[in-house]
């Protein structure tokens, strides 16, 4: 077959005369069109069956089955742009240069922040956005530099003293290989979440576990 250019979705004029029975059109429609009609003549039989299969993989189904994947194609770039963007703008985030991929309403984060609270904030911001509809949370926590127990669990105190929510005298915390432990006692499921939250601004921190010991309010 001879070379043409597409020009608005169709053929310019054939460049041979022998192309000159070609009609004018999109060829996987035109190609279904002409097998449909060889099968409406040919008899019953295994050949029969063989057409079909072909008029199905080379007209009109292979067609739509294209637009369909590059409309795959574009919801999921729009969805990436949109996630990145919201990642980018962020204040506290911006500086980090996260990574985003898409597929199918699944969002896969990557990078590496300083903080659990930071790494917590990406999964958030990105599950709020209209059609995620999961967040697969890859970033990494690092520091500047090596960090140990007893550095944590100062820093875990710094935050913890902090935050007006949390009372000192009845919560503490206590840092193991990058786990901060909670521990004491409360009779307020919100003071333990603040220190959740307290414990997850600290560097180094990688994961809180809630230890506290709650108690009904009056209970000594």
């Amino acid at each position: 077959m001879s070379k043409k250019d597409r020009r608005k979705g169709n053929y310019r004029e054939p460049e041979i005369q022998a192309d000159a029975h070609r009609p004018v059109g999109p060829p996987q429609a035109r190609e279904y069109k002409s097998q449909k009609a060889q099968l409406k003549v040919m008899p019953p039989g295994p050949n029969k069956d063989i057409k079909r299969g072909m008029s199905y993989k080379t007209g009109l189904a292979d067609w739509r089955e294209k637009v369909r994947r590059e409309e795959e194609k574009r919801k999921r770039g729009g969805l990436e742009q949109q996630v990145q963007a919201v990642l980018d703008g962020d204040r506290d985030l911006q500086g980090y240069g996260l990574k985003v991929k898409a597929a199918g309403g699944r969002v896969w984060l990557s990078g590496i922040v300083d903080t659990l609270a930071e790494k917590e904030r990406a999964a958030e911001l990105v599950a709020a956005i209209p059609g995620v509809e999961a967040v697969e949370n890859g970033i990494s926590i690092s520091t500047d530099g090596p960090i140990d127990d007893a550095e944590i669990t100062m820093e875990v105190q710094e935050e913890l003293s902090a935050d007006p929510a949390v009372n000192l005298r009845r919560v503490g915390a206590e840092a193991k290989k990058g786990t901060v432990f909670l521990v004491g006692s409360t009779d307020d499921p919100a003071e333990a979440e603040a220190a959740r939250q307290a414990a997850a601004r600290a560097r180094g921190v990688h994961r809180v576990v809630n230890s506290l010991e709650f108690k009904e309010k009056g209970e000594v």
